[in-house]
């Protein structure tokens, strides 16, 4: 009984934590391999290596959630990435409403995707692999001919992966952090409170406080002992810290997990199912374009590669790892973070001892097919404690 129990807690309340003892052990391992992993400078590059990947992942774990894929996420990205890119290369138009343009061309894609996969009834699966094929198609048309790159070297695009934010200025942003953090964890104490809810003000506010502040400060220690924290980590983390707050605190977020739990019963409580559906999939688009662009602008132009599908696997397997259930319902925005830092840790390390790449393919295979039958697992063990 106890064994289920905590079986149970893993599958819910504790799914992000055999991640985070996962991500320990390879950290460990890796040190003790090269004990060049863990400088400053290798792990301010992971980093922003995981970034694009954290972002997709991000998107996707809309879809996820709802019991639904796209498996469309890279071909998107490439797309509204040669879009922007023409833009303001080829045509002149400044970075902002290129930048905005892409954003609206992958929302238009995701909406379109989410459109047919409701009101039609087709499968996510076949939709999103068709539209991918169609868009790999697209990408092509949108390159020049002649050389098949839009260059974004000396693009503002092309630099964004190069800024790291001052010292003072991380340090006041974690401040602001924190006491965003305090404000809504007071709010959540106070309900609990008016309903006799139990709850530990200490726990429930204080101890995350100080947690939140003690891991903030010795992040910031460690990219400022480099170049400071890269600006597009800390515009990750925004992202991630405000939709944790829409998907846990808004009757969207609700809706979205009730969707995924059950379909059938969300729609008999007087939820819009097929609205929240067509919006989770213009999400992961827009979060789509977005990982394209940065992505883009991390290499220094948008070609033909740009629509490799290593970067819908990674996404989909950091989200599936970092603990969003294939099978809808559960998952958080952080697992993004975490099963983006778990394959970019694997790919890492195994470049710093000089794996094959052979090796490297199987580890991150392993690591995912290892996660999905935990993923299985879980999951019916809490359908039964039901």
């Amino acid at each position: 009984m106890k064994f289920d129990v905590a079986l149970g807690a893993l599958a819910t309340r504790y799914r992000m934590l055999p991640v985070l003892l996962a991500l320990v052990l390879i950290w460990a391992y890796f040190a003790w391999a090269n004990p060049l992993f863990l400088s400053p400078r290798n792990l301010s590059n992971l980093s922003l290596q995981i970034v694009t990947t954290g972002i997709v992942a991000l998107g996707l774990m809309f879809v996820l959630v709802i019991g639904e894929i796209d498996l469309s996420v890279a071909a998107t990205g490439a797309v509204s990435a040669a879009i922007t890119a023409g833009m303001a290369v080829n045509q002149g138009f400044d970075t902002v409403t290129a930048v905005a343009a892409g954003l609206i061309i992958g929302a238009a894609i995701g909406c379109v995707q989410g459109l047919v996969i409701t009101y039609f009834r087709a499968p996510a699966f076949i939709v999103t692999l068709g539209t991918s094929l169609i868009l790999q198609g697209i990408l092509l048309d949108l390159l020049p001919a002649s050389s098949n790159l839009i260059s974004l070297v000396g693009q503002p695009l092309g630099k964004v992966a190069t800024v790291y934010l001052p010292g003072f200025v991380s340090i006041a942003l974690l401040c602001i952090v924190i006491l965003l953090s305090l404000v809504f964890r007071l709010q959540s104490y106070a309900a609990k409170k008016r309903n006799a809810l139990p709850a530990s003000f200490l726990w429930s506010v204080i101890a995350p406080a100080v947690a939140l502040a003690v891991v903030g400060a010795i992040v910031i220690a460690v990219f400022n002992s480099y170049r400071g924290v890269p600006l597009l980590v800390a515009f990750l983390l925004g992202l991630l810290g405000f939709f944790a707050y829409v998907t846990t605190q808004t009757r969207f977020g609700v809706y979205l997990y009730a969707i995924g739990a059950n379909a059938e019963a969300a729609r008999r409580a007087g939820i819009s199912v097929r609205f929240l559906r067509v919006t989770a999939f213009t999400l992961t688009g827009v979060f789509a374009a977005l990982g394209g662009m940065i992505a883009a602008g991390r290499v220094l132009g948008v070609s033909p590669d740009s629509a490799d599908t290593t970067l819908l696997l990674e996404a989909i397997a950091a989200a599936v790892i970092g603990g969003v259930s294939l099978f809808g319902g559960r998952g958080s925005v952080w697992a993004a973070l975490t099963g983006a830092l778990v394959i970019g840790s694997v790919s890492n390390g195994m470049l710093l001892v000089n794996a094959s790449t052979q090796t490297r393919l199987e580890v991150q295979g392993a690591i995912l097919t290892l996660a999905v039958i935990l993923d299985a697992y879980l999951s019916r063990k809490a359908n039964r404690g039901r």
